[in-house]
């Protein structure tokens, strides 16, 4: 329990920026748990559409990516070697996946959405297959690069200091004491308090993989952006090719990709140049948080990697919103509402899980009893239940505004009937009007939802409804 209390008191203390990693890591954790929740209601929404099952497929590799920190609200020590010796091979596998995976998912976009001058992929043969063999291939080239030199994990070991003002000394992890380990000891020189923390080695092989999404999903975002111009020419020409952007679609991407950018450009130029020109690494952050009497640019370097940190977390929660909203609201009417649903059992359950795990961990170590702790947290959530969804929903509908009200969704359904042949009677336009009193819908915010209705069947805004009398 002491090592436990030790380790969450040095994080969350003002030299680890008061807990800043660790929040980073919940959050991380739950942007995850957000991303599999909308890769599932894209899935439920239409199991048989390629094109679903593409998105996806791509959601949950862009929250993997997301979740590189997730794992690290566990305590991440010498201590708990045993633990992490099955945590980080979890932790970094599926991520190594992820990234290659999502960079094939990138350049896949013609495939998907039509490019003119890449329209030759853009066709129902290479649709059916391509959502399964990107992340097929992409476990494939991580199981052949991970046993290359420059791209495995060879080396980890744990740079420990146990007192402050003593020397730090190094534990082999698995591997070898490596010369660099062994030069970041030293480069920390006299702790300016005690510490536990892993050294793993970071292939170059790696990083180049990592570094390479973000101008992946530059391309990707062109490929977006070409589709939507095409898309509004089409309309100009009444013609339709398929499945087609929308703007608040290519806007997510773009939040996206200009997060992965100032990632790729704050790891790239600026670490290195406060470095002395040399690469900025993990371990690097050890010996500017630890080491003896810090200068001002080690707490800058160490506060600017740290933001590095909730880059990537932070701009793929705002794709979520963004881009998978915009993906499915024009096909699946209320989808808003199914997203807002999805958003409240993830986080229902996500907090629910955590409270479980750390409430049986403490009730453990303090009386040696840890599901008296489980039943104790299972038993307040249940009956604080209403409240606590009653916040998420509030937070939830801040997020994902609602495009119908409960109202306009049924008139729209009745709607849809009515014109399905593109003629409306005399006696039909009556009733919708009535039904339209009925569910207080104005008469601007009719015009509105009919035209978007008649936009997503590909019929056109200013396409006519033949009205006629009753034979």
């Amino acid at each position: 329990m002491s090592k436990t209390l030790d380790f969450y008191a040095s994080a969350f203390s003002p030299e680890s920026l008061y807990g800043f990693y660790h929040i980073v890591a919940i959050f991380s954790m739950l942007v995850l748990l957000w991303m599999i929740g909308l890769s599932y209601l894209v899935l439920k929404a239409n199991s048989q559409s390629a094109e679903n099952r593409f998105m996806a497929v791509l959601l949950f590799c862009e929250g993997i990516k997301a979740s590189f920190l997730a794992l690290e609200i566990v305590p991440y020590s010498s201590h708990w070697q045993g633990l992490w010796d099955t945590l980080f091979p979890l932790k970094m596998e599926p991520f190594m996946v992820a990234q290659i995976t999502s960079i094939l998912l990138y350049i896949s976009f013609p495939i998907y959405y039509r490019v003119n001058f890449l329209k030759f992929l853009h066709n129902d043969t290479l649709k059916k297959h391509v959502w399964y063999l990107a992340p097929s291939i992409g476990i494939l080239i991580w199981i052949f690069l991970r046993g290359q030199e420059g791209f495995g994990f060879e080396n980890a070991s744990w740079i420990i200091c146990n007192e402050a003002g003593s020397e730090p000394i190094i534990k082999n992890w698995w591997g070898t004491i490596t010369e660099r380990v062994e030069q970041y000891a030293a480069d920390i020189g006299t702790c300016s308090k005690n510490f536990d923390r892993a050294v793993v080695d970071e292939p170059a092989g790696s990083w180049g993989i990592i570094l390479l999404g973000p101008i992946f999903s530059l391309i990707g975002l062109l490929f977006l952006r070409a589709s939507m111009k095409q898309s509004q020419r089409d309309k100009e020409g009444t013609t339709t090719h398929g499945t087609l952007p929308s703007r608040s679609l290519y806007i997510g991407f773009l939040g996206k990709v200009m997060g992965q950018l100032l990632f790729f450009f704050l790891v790239l130029a600026i670490l290195p140049i406060l470095n002395g020109g040399v690469f900025f690494e993990f371990a690097d952050s050890i010996r500017v948080q630890y080491g003896d009497n810090p200068t001002s640019l080690d707490r800058a370097l160490f506060l600017i990697w740290s933001l590095t940190l909730v880059i990537t977390p932070a701009a793929i929660g705002f794709e979520a919103l963004m881009f998978v909203h915009a993906t499915l609201k024009d096909t699946v009417f209320g989808i808003d509402s199914n997203l807002r649903k999805t958003f409240r059992n993830t986080m229902f359950a996500g907090i629910g899980g955590i409270s479980f795990v750390l409430v049986s961990e403490a009730m453990e170590n303090v009386f040696g009893y840890g599901m008296a702790g489980g039943v104790l947290i299972g038993a307040i959530i249940i009956v604080g239940r209403h409240p606590i969804i009653s916040l998420i929903d509030a937070i939830s509908s801040r997020l994902i505004p609602e495009e119908y009200t409960p109202g306009e969704l049924k008139y729209l359904e009745t709607y849809a009937k009515t014109i399905d042949d593109l003629v409306l009677t005399a006696r039909e336009k009556e009733l919708l009007a009535t039904l339209a009193v009925a569910y207080e819908i104005n008469e601007d915010r009719l015009a509105v939802i009919e035209k978007k209705y008649r936009e997503s069947l590909a019929i056109g805004s200013n396409t006519t409804i033949l009205v006629r009398e009753e034979e």
